[in-house]
């Protein structure tokens, strides 16, 4: 869910509550800060709970659930690139007429498991979207409903996160000489090893180790636990997110407060922005880190903002590069020695954040032109 890594760390305990008291209908995306690739959904209208599932890896989690509770629907086909478990459930019981009742049984049953992992997590990138909704909405169920019946769940899941984030989490053989000794000293609990590779590009995730083994997956990450911890076992995420590089922007300004208002406008938007206060250094870090934009003052100490877009258009590496001055002077004179220092736009302060994101955006996109 990369739209939610600009946003505040939340507890999605009390997200949810907030959430329900507030009879609110839509969506819910949490995001695990300890594994990215790992996320959960949950739906609600007025208040009361429709559906939760993660937002991956929904055939590891479904083959779970499906042969743990054995609800007449071991034969749901679960793709591995699914990226929601509602859908597959709905043409699996719309195809084959099943009662309604087992499987309304089967959504509270997925929604309590997802439930309990996510409210497990102390704090996650989380984002409310009103206007998602469920399409057959065939459940409606109040939060106690469905939390009470598994709620140390919850706690025990809390403890094992220290060591092993999730039941998507991959785990293989890390120490093989320690992982002998093990087996050795617990024969007892060699069932609960079978499986796991010596291969990290192998590695099982905990769902998928459940479901082959056919036992509880909290059991399994509770047995497991101790050798993560030692390193006898490794751990991996469930999928390795590759981040794309943001667009930079610098910011050359000896202002803190600019250079915290310039961070605030235009992170948010998925640029990152190099902040520089000491014009005199500026080149060097400029021509390292080749920004889309230069955002400039012109009243600066040693070097002020003429002189230094005039070094800027002398170097190679940043003559194409637009520069734009942001400055309290908003005289015909100053516009006039700000072209001809090769600047390419200019902000009158106090200018607004959405005057500078637009002024950024067009700039980034488009070939340098002189104010």
């Amino acid at each position: 869910m990369p739209a939610q890594q600009n946003t505040p760390l939340v507890s999605p305990a009390k997200a949810l509550q907030k959430v329900i008291a507030e009879q609110r209908s839509g969506r819910l995306q949490i995001q695990d800060i300890n594994d990215p690739s790992i996320g959960w959904r949950v739906y609600f209208g007025a208040g009361q709970i429709h559906f939760a599932e993660s937002t991956m890896g929904c055939g590891d989690r479904l083959r779970y659930i499906l042969r743990k509770h054995s609800l007449g629907l071991e034969g749901l086909p679960t793709p591995a690139d699914a990226t929601s478990d509602y859908p597959l459930l709905c043409q699996y019981w719309q195809a084959h007429n099943l009662p309604l009742n087992n499987f309304r049984k089967l959504l509270a049953i997925c929604t309590q498991e997802a439930l309990i992992q996510f409210l497990a997590i102390a704090q996650s990138h989380i984002a409310f979207e009103a206007t998602i909704g469920l399409d057959p909405l065939l459940l409606s169920v109040p939060f106690r409903q469905l939390i009470l019946p598994v709620r140390d769940h919850i706690g025990q899941w809390a403890q094992i996160r220290a060591d092993l984030t999730s039941p998507f989490q991959r785990i293989f053989i890390h120490d093989r000489e320690q992982f002998l000794k093990f087996v050795w000293q617990e024969a007892e609990k060699w069932q609960q090893l079978q499986g796991i590779s010596h291969d990290p590009a192998e590695a099982t995730c905990l769902y998928d180790l459940a479901h082959q083994l056919g036992i509880d997956v909290l059991e399994l990450a509770a047995g497991l636990q101790p050798l993560c911890r030692s390193g006898v076992l490794g751990v991996q995420p469930y999928q390795v997110i590759t981040q794309e590089a943001q667009p930079v922007i610098a910011c050359v300004d000896d202002s803190a407060t600019i250079q915290q208002f310039v961070k605030l406008s235009l992170e948010s938007s998925g640029y990152e922005v190099l902040s520089l206060q000491d014009p005199t250094e500026a080149i060097p870090h400029l021509v390292e880190r080749q920004p889309l934009v230069i955002l400039m003052d012109i009243e600066m100490p040693k070097i002020d903002g003429y002189e230094l877009c005039r070094m800027v258009r002398q170097v190679d590496e940043l003559k194409e590069v637009p520069v734009v001055m942001l400055t309290g002077r908003d005289g015909i004179i100053d516009r006039v020695r700000a072209r001809m220092s090769g600047c390419t736009a200019y902000l009158t302060k106090p200018f607004n954040p959405q005057d500078l994101l637009a002024q950024v955006q067009k700039l980034a996109t488009e070939p340098v032109v002189s104010v």
